[in-house]
């Protein structure tokens, strides 16, 4: 499935926030601090404002760090684990991780900075300001603090100067990625299923649609098959044993989620033998198909491939001006390559279609070969190209 990814950051930030917020006010007590002499002080609002946005755990930040890091690693790194590409997941990893702890170094850092250069009235009592500030910590640039954080990794063991700097926050970032990723994974995985539930009753309603008593169409046409061999007419009885052929698959197959490779094929070359006597030869219309498959068993969805090639016959030959359908379909080691061109036809009148064959093709192989395809379709120099690759 399709995830719009902006949509999910925010809404993945703003429950997160909401959150944090509520545990944050939950466990401070902004309303007031102490008594003194039945006189009430309350927390400055300047100290609020500084506890909400500019500290380690301030909220709108510790939500926006998060969130960016969980959904960056669901979308780019996990699916590669999902892809079964193990090789390219364990470096993407490997990096994840050490992009974090030198986040977590300059984050460091940055809170330092802000605690010695704007913070610290709020954040720390007279006496330790006064100490800081002999000790020349106070208005310290943040270059020399960032130096400082790498000193610490440098000068003592580097476990100890990870515990220093915050290795508990990167242990709690990659458990709530890890969380977060779980979640995203088993809710997509249902959404897919229950899209591909719901997309293959809508292929077996459109197909029961065009079903006409489909045993009396399958009756009526043995009648006429025999028929044509009786007067001897025998390319009418191949036809008609094609056009059999055709629909019988069409019926038969949609209800099963996958058929096999042979008979899907032979679909299609009685598909395409169709198409040829349909279209008279004529000088204007050219017609070439190429079929090659190793021969090793495997499956495919039913009818997956035919609306791209119907597609090139249905817009892209004209008797009227020099049209043509080039079919080229390769299948080597479960890998298949389909790449259909035709001609785009601009006389006036031409038939259009609704325009949704290609895009529902498309729908079905994001549910049925999710990472599996890549597909690219459109105009290109004069003709329209479809190209499909999908690994079986």
């Amino acid at each position: 499935m399709h995830i719009n990814k902006w949509r999910l950051f925010w809404i993945h930030y703003g429950v997160l926030l909401l959150l944090l917020l509520i545990w944050h006010f939950f466990t401070n007590n902004y309303l007031e601090i102490y008594h003194v002499k039945n006189v009430t002080i309350f927390i400055p609002w300047q100290s609020i404002a500084i506890q909400l946005f500019a500290t380690k755990n301030a909220p709108f930040i510790k939500a926006l760090l998060i969130v960016s890091i969980s959904t960056y690693f669901y979308l780019f790194i996990f699916q590669d684990l999902v892809q079964k590409q193990f090789k390219r997941f364990a470096i993407k990893f490997c990096l994840f991780v050490g992009a974090l702890l030198i986040l977590q170094i300059i984050l460091w850092a940055f809170y330092d900075w802000l605690l010695f250069n704007y913070t610290y009235e709020y954040e720390k009592e007279q006496a330790w300001i006064e100490t800081q500030k002999e000790n020349g910590n106070l208005f310290r640039p943040f270059s020399a603090l960032l130096l400082d954080s790498f000193h610490i990794l440098t000068q003592n063991r580097f476990v100890y100067g990870l515990l220093v700097l915050g290795v508990d926050d990167i242990i709690f970032y990659l458990l709530y990625t890890a969380f977060f990723t779980l979640i995203m994974y088993v809710w997509q995985s249902r959404k897919r299923e229950e899209e591909l539930e719901r997309q293959q009753r809508e292929v077996e309603i459109q197909s029961l649609k065009a079903q006409l008593n489909p045993h009396f169409l399958f009756n009526s046409l043995n009648t006429i098959y025999s028929s044509a061999l009786t007067e001897k007419d025998t390319p009418t009885a191949q036809l008609v044993q094609q056009l059999s052929g055709i629909l019988r698959h069409s019926v038969e197959e949609v209800r099963h989620e996958k058929t096999s490779l042979e008979k899907e094929l032979a679909f299609i070359e009685k598909y395409l033998a169709l198409q040829r006597a349909r279209l008279p030869q004529h000088p204007h219309v050219s017609i070439n198909t190429s079929i090659h498959w190793d021969q090793e068993p495997a499956d495919i969805a039913p009818l997956l491939l035919i609306p791209f090639i119907e597609n090139a016959f249905q817009y892209g030959i004209s008797l009227d001006t020099p049209s043509f359908v080039t079919i080229r379909l390769t299948i080597e080691d479960k890998k298949l390559h389909l790449r259909v061109e035709n001609s785009l036809l601009t006389v006036h009148g031409h038939q259009k279609g609704a325009g949704t064959g290609l895009p529902n093709a498309q729908k079905r192989l994001q549910l049925l070969y999710p990472h599996q395809y890549t597909l690219a379709f459109g105009p290109e120099k004069g003709t329209f190209l479809v190209d499909l690759t999908l690994q079986l």
